[in-house]
């Protein structure tokens, strides 16, 4: 059986259940929670792995940073048989000062502030997260007792981007009519809008699950003020735990997926 070109497996090695981590290095971490769990291929940004968790087969696979990477890990992890994928990963602090460190958000949809799904689709057509793993993955996060936020997510491509390109979506913000009104958008990545997009395309179902990893970055300060968020010794604390705890909702999420 043929091998993809750069996940470096074939489709005898995937399970329809998917875990999609950036770091190659939580997809170790990931394994410590499955039972037989081994490596099957190490290339690139590509680590895959598979094992079981409550008897449910589960694949992972790191993409690395951004969309384009990302897009290549789902395209050939779908054509190897790939039904359900969840990205998990970190997001910073919150756009909203009510999303707080330690918590998740659960994306319904994200921003195509990025490139590469527009080689694919026009821009008007929407990344949206399919409503049955929102769904599930809302459930997961309360029995597990993680505390969460659910709406918009904007997904980008330079991690040391202008202010400029943040601040442009709450421009709007500045009119007086809007003074009452937060933002929507919660939080800010750099992977989902690519998962989303093709996956729709593919006829697959993807989610994602975003560990808040530090201080909010409230959007209405960076349009009104200076106040921006920095990770410290702390929030690496906060990073370890809240990756934990995005892993244990997205298994148990996917137990369910499997079940129904």
């Amino acid at each position: 059986m043929t091998k993809q070109p750069h996940i470096n497996v074939s489709a005898k090695d995937i399970s329809p259940y998917v875990l999609l981590p950036g770091d190659p290095g939580r997809v170790y971490t990931i394994g410590k929670k499955l039972k037989n769990f081994k490596i099957l291929s190490k290339k690139r940004e590509y680590t895959v792995g598979i094992g079981t968790y409550k008897d449910t087969p589960v694949t992972i696979c790191s993409t690395g940073i951004g969309c384009p990477s990302t897009a290549i890990a789902t395209e050939e992890l779908i054509d190897s048989g790939a039904k359900y994928l969840i990205r998990i990963g970190t997001c910073g602090g919150g756009w909203r000062s009510d999303v707080k460190p330690g918590s998740i958000i659960i994306p319904t949809a994200s921003i195509r502030d990025e490139g590469t799904t527009k080689e694919y689709i026009p821009k008007e057509f929407p990344a949206v997260a399919n409503f049955e793993v929102v769904q599930t993955l809302v459930r997961s996060a309360k029995q597990c007792g993680v505390p969460y936020s659910i709406g918009i997510n904007r997904t980008h491509d330079a991690f040391y981007g202008n202010q400029e390109d943040i601040t442009k979506w709450g421009a709007y913000l500045k009119e007086d009519r809007w003074k009452n009104y937060d933002t929507p958008i919660l939080s800010s990545e750099m992977e989902s809008a690519a998962l989303f997009v093709i996956a729709a395309l593919k006829g697959v179902k993807a989610g994602a699950l975003f560990a808040v990893n530090a201080e909010p970055e409230p959007l209405k300060n960076r349009i009104f003020g200076t106040d921006q968020a920095v990770i410290t010794e702390s929030s690496k604390d906060i990073t370890k735990q809240t990756v934990s705890a995005i892993i244990d909702v997205a298994l148990e999420a996917l137990v369910e997926l499997d079940k129904s």
